[in-house]
């Protein structure tokens, strides 16, 4: 298996950023939440006051400090079937508790979605509570929350926000509406957002306008930027937060696993299916037509090509990040009011027959794709079924 050095993950370089959100993504098993829990959970409860970002610390402050001046932690999930003790507790399940807190706690335990350091009795069977460092919550449920306090806490670790297939409607503005509801306008709370790289096409990518810098971004980067509030403080000046963006470097180390989405696992790139390419060069084929697409932020454009030898024609589509021109038709989910801009490419609101008659065409078995990560994440965006 070769004697390939391991890359450990550590939070400390991007806590350097010093920002409100941030968001860490990479392969499965590199130390993501271990690090995210551990440092911003657990280590965050125990040394309020202390800078962490170290190796280890004097735990003789466990004792004092008070519990009262204690900061504690959000746990955000995204479904309520996700936030059940038995899968909070087994998160926690490979953080030493007995090494951080002196052997005062051995575990955590969760009661009515309240995180606790706590104590298990082997011969009693039986779980003792001692100190709550922490809460559970469901995205889904957020709304119940709204009247809530939670001016202890100054910390939300969301877990696996980066979905293969369900988000919630309207996530990212679920999202603030909770980071309201805890930060109650005081500007400290700070917000974890850990997933792996399973596709850009997500709703924070695109409601807080990061694809022009992710689609740049290389692995083991850390890019920081200051987004808008639309507030302004007493001077006159607009408000703005800061976000960091990680994608987490490759640990170096296999996951030992196969098949389509063995690179995302192993390695971090972000997760594609295999996409059917152009059985030929390029250069073969003379270009007929040209149309674009705009979804979810993502541009592409699709080519009507003509093979030169065969006469055979086929649609290539590939990223675009260029400004899109006025007198070329584009599909889109945004509304405008331009003749050019169209909703269905199967029906069209276009008076021109022969357009209409080749778009017709853009069906499954005549379409080609300059990647595969380019292909999966045209077919995650549009809103629209491609015909077979």
């Amino acid at each position: 298996m070769g004697n390939k050095k391991n890359v450990h993950y550590n939070i400390d370089n991007i806590d350097k950023e010093g920002a409100s959100i941030n968001l860490i993504w990479g392969e499965r098993s590199n130390g993501k939440s271990y690090q995210v829990k551990h440092k911003k959970g657990i280590l965050r409860y125990l040394f309020p006051s202390t800078d962490y970002r170290c190796s280890y610390l004097d735990k003789s402050k466990v004792i004092e400090e008070s519990v009262a001046n204690k900061k504690r932690f959000i746990l955000l999930r995204r479904l309520r079937e996700e936030i059940t003790p038995s899968l909070i507790e087994k998160y926690f399940d490979d953080v030493d508790i007995c090494k951080l807190t002196d052997d005062k706690y051995n575990c955590i335990s969760v009661y009515r979605k309240q995180i606790f350091l706590s104590n298990y009795d082997i011969e009693k069977n039986k779980t003792i509570k001692g100190e709550l460092i922490g809460y559970a919550v469901a995205l889904s449920t957020e709304q119940n929350y709204a009247g809530g306090s939670y001016l202890d806490v100054d910390t939300i670790i969301f877990e696996e926000f980066m979905s293969r297939s369900v988000y919630l409607s309207d996530e990212p503005n679920k999202l603030m509406n909770f980071y309201s509801t805890v930060d109650r306008k005081r500007g400290i709370t700070k917000m974890w957002l850990v997933g792996n790289t399973i596709t850009r096409v997500c709703p924070y990518i695109e409601d807080w306008g990061l694809l022009p810098i992710i689609t740049r971004q290389k692995q083991g980067e850390i890019i920081s930027l200051w987004l808008p509030t639309g507030d302004y403080d007493d001077d006159g000046n607009l408000i703005e937060i800061k976000l960091a963006i990680e994608h987490c470097k490759s640990t170096g180390k296999s996951s030992f696993v196969i098949g389509t989405h063995k690179d995302m696992l192993n390695k971090g790139t972000w997760q594609s299916d295999p996409q059917p390419k152009l059985p030929k060069s390029y250069r073969e084929y003379k270009l007929l037509y040209r149309i674009m697409f705009q979804y979810k932020s993502f541009r592409w454009c699709g080519e009507y090509l003509l093979d030169k030898q065969t006469k055979d024609t086929c649609w290539f589509i590939y990223p675009y990040d260029k400004d899109i021109k006025d007198n070329i038709i584009v599909f889109s989910d945004i509304i405008k009011t331009s003749k050019y801009w169209q909703r269905d490419i199967y029906n069209p609101s276009i008076k021109n027959k022969k357009i209409v008659e080749l778009l017709q065409t853009f069906k499954e078995n005549k379409i080609f794709y300059a990647s595969d990560l380019c292909g999966t994440e045209f077919k995650q965006a549009i809103d629209f079924i491609i015909r077979k």
